[in-house]
């Protein structure tokens, strides 16, 4: 029986949704209350969304290319609710979620960035999704990780190489959002190539969530 895992990441809205937006309303702030996958690959979400004066978020919406449709439904306080239709790379990375029977528990996007709450029934599953492809594509970065009880320390199962790859990468902001440097950067840092560096970090990413949940590497 798998373990199930929950963990935070965050993805630049420049890769995912609502770029533009942001670009024009850096005060925005959304709250997702509830997001569904439709026909035609497109996603659909209900949103609360404050920071901006209400009469400005039709034409917020409307210009912005990651939006097909958006449609006011009430408001509360300082904060208004759209049905937001998507038609952008957040469908994808949404599909590629629930493909793998992942839930989304909870999304927020501030200051151009999107922070997402997952959870998934097998931590195994946490592999399938978060995959090379899948960090490129969505530049995402895994802030946090949730589990039952007391977790063991994390990083004692790593190697020198590793630990110092990692070192490097943190204090040159490579988890940085956005990102300061690229993987050739902390490659040169180190005096290895960027294939090697990307190795050691992968490796060292799966040994401390092994750590984190007690599980050896098999």
């Amino acid at each position: 029986m798998g373990v199930a895992t929950a963990f935070e990441i965050t993805v630049p809205a420049s890769t995912l949704a609502l770029a533009e937006t942001f670009e024009r309303a850096p005060d925005a702030a959304l709250r997702m209350e509830r997001t569904v996958g439709e026909a035609g690959d497109r996603t659909a979400s209900f949103a609360w969304v404050s920071g901006v004066e209400s009469d400005r978020l039709p034409d917020l919406f409307a210009t912005d290319s990651s939006v097909a449709d958006a449609r006011r439904l009430g408001e509360d306080g300082d904060a208004d609710l759209f049905e937001i239709r998507f038609d952008a790379a957040i469908c994808r990375f949404a599909e590629r979620i629930f493909d793998r029977d992942g839930v989304i528990l909870r999304a927020t996007a501030t200051d151009g960035v999107w922070r997402f709450q997952l959870r998934f029934a097998d931590h195994g599953d946490v592999g399938e999704v978060f995959d090379d492809e899948f960090r490129r594509e969505y530049e995402a970065t895994v802030t946090r990780l949730y589990g039952s009880g007391e977790a063991p320390t994390a990083g004692h199962g790593l190697t020198d190489k590793q630990r110092r790859a990692l070192s490097t990468a943190f204090e040159m902001g490579y988890y940085s959002v956005p990102r300061s440097v690229d993987l050739e950067a902390v490659g040169e840092r180190l005096d290895i190539s960027r294939q090697a560096v990307s190795e050691r970090l992968r490796r060292g990413h799966e040994q401390l969530v092994a750590d984190f949940l007690g599980k050896g590497r098999e």
